[in-house]
């Protein structure tokens, strides 16, 4: 007899724990719904664990922390395109384009920073800033190609996404 409370107790705690885990999933679906880019704020927000048990706060910070990791990648691929062109036209564009990421970074880890006191409107300021400055880049290879379009316009959609969901978060902390 001692057995069926046990059973009860381990289907109530299994039940629970799906009941949240389709909730978050629902939250991201419906969070992204409300982004310009759905399937990459999908891919971003399910491609972190935590997400599984985040709010809408707990998401935007996911998907800021993701733009933040993304910003140091372009970093990183501007070093070596540094190291491997000899053109100066280029290179100037690549050393503006370092510059302008290194920006983008600060103002994202300030961002990280104030979102934990739930301070919307400062990240919604940086996280802009940081979209001009992937803006800048792509520009100052202009007449010229840049080897970096991909980069910038991925960078920039993680920077829009994370805007719609600051903005969400923000308008659910009013309520």
């Amino acid at each position: 007899m001692k057995f069926i409370p046990s059973l009860c107790l381990v289907i109530l705690a299994s039940l629970c724990l799906h009941q949240i885990s389709f909730v978050s999933a629902d939250l991201i679906s419906q969070t992204c719904g409300q982004t310009r880019f759905k399937d990459l704020c999908e891919k971003t927000l399910r491609g972190d664990p935590g997400s599984k048990s985040a709010d809408i706060h707990g998401l935007a910070k996911i998907a800021l922390k993701a733009t933040s990791t993304n910003a140091e990648v372009v970093q990183s691929q501007i070093s070596k395109l540094q190291k491997s062109t000899t053109d100066k036209y280029t290179l100037q564009a690549l050393k503006d384009c370092a510059e302008n990421y290194e920006g983008a970074s600060e103002q994202l880890s300030d961002s990280l920073t104030v979102i934990e006191s739930k301070h919307y409107a400062d990240v919604n300021t940086w996280v802009t800033a940081a979209m001009s400055d992937s803006d800048s880049c792509e520009d100052g290879f202009k007449p010229g190609t840049s080897k970096l379009t991909a980069l910038n316009n991925n960078f920039f959609q993680l920077c829009s996404n994370v805007l719609a969901i600051v903005n969400q978060a923000a308008s659910v902390n009013k309520a």
